[in-house]
């Protein structure tokens, strides 16, 4: 097996701005052209790429035909992970903004999809109330002027997510009428999953407290097991998912077709 850099050569276009972000981690500053020599493309493609990071979230410094990573205190980690199935999530959050009700409370835990559905809702203006214990998304919110109510404690990377004794205790007295929670692992036996614990005991406080539960994944997702259960199968409500890991998640028993657009689905979990 190839090293990372050569195994993103022949690329789609999604995986190629992924590789970008990779390789730009390992060697820093590179000049476009390079990159386009790097991943057979044209100079113009690559420039195109770079566009798309950026409005992924991924901040990008250029200088003299060169570019790098901004390398901020929060986050190259998170950034890299938000480029990975970019366009799936970002049909996901698209759909979300439709599928949930105006005037709601939802809840967000921490994660590349849910940020990016939070930023669909401000986009979109839709007069929602949101809780969250992501401290990224709660600024991202409030700068956009959206009712948002932030759940305190001790903040963990690379989600920035605020966890722990407090932040348990300030959602526990919260009542939502719709959890909207990132996962890491979709698997029917052992249920929903990631590889954080802490994350693990706040999704379980944000079910408990909802009317109704929805996970929102990408297709990568399904049939991982990540270390940490986050959820049973039986406690969720609905799957959000983009088109093609929707078309393999309706082949498992136990589900059904709730709203389905070109690019994305949710799909109803059977208790």
């Amino acid at each position: 097996m190839g090293n990372i850099e050569e195994n993103f050569i022949d690329a789609s276009a999604e995986e190629r701005q992924h590789g970008i972000v990779a390789l730009l981690e390992r060697r820093g500053g590179m000049s476009v052209a390079s990159l386009a020599a790097h991943f057979h493309c044209s100079t113009a493609t690559v420039r195109r790429d770079l566009a798309r990071i950026e409005e992924s979230g991924v901040a990008l410094e250029r200088h003299h035909g060169s570019v790098s990573l901004v390398r901020a205190d929060l986050g190259t980690q998170f950034e890299a992970q938000r480029i990975a199935h970019y366009a799936a999530k970002e049909a996901i959050a698209h759909l979300m903004v439709d599928f949930i009700p105006n005037h709601t409370t939802i809840g967000l835990n921490g994660g590349t999809s849910t940020t990016l559905i939070a930023r669909a809702l401000a986009k979109a203006g839709k007069p929602v109330r949101v809780v969250t214990n992501a401290i990224n998304i709660a600024y991202e919110l409030a700068l956009k002027s959206m009712d948002v109510v932030v759940v305190g404690g001790a903040v963990q990377l690379p989600h920035f997510e605020s966890t722990g004794k407090v932040a348990q205790r300030t959602l526990a007295e919260l009542h939502l009428d719709m959890a909207i929670l990132g996962v890491e692992g979709v698997d029917q036996g052992f249920g929903f999953s990631t590889a954080r614990e802490e994350e693990a005991a706040m999704a379980e406080i944000f079910r408990a407290g909802a009317d109704h539960v929805v996970v929102a994944t990408d297709g990568s997702k399904l049939g991982k097991k990540e270390l940490f259960r986050l959820l049973e199968w039986g406690q969720v409500d609905f799957v959000a998912i983009d088109g093609e890991g929707g078309a393999r998640l309706g082949q498992w028993p136990g589900v059904s077709l709730a709203v389905s657009k070109e690019t994305a689905h949710v799909w109803s979990v059977q208790r």
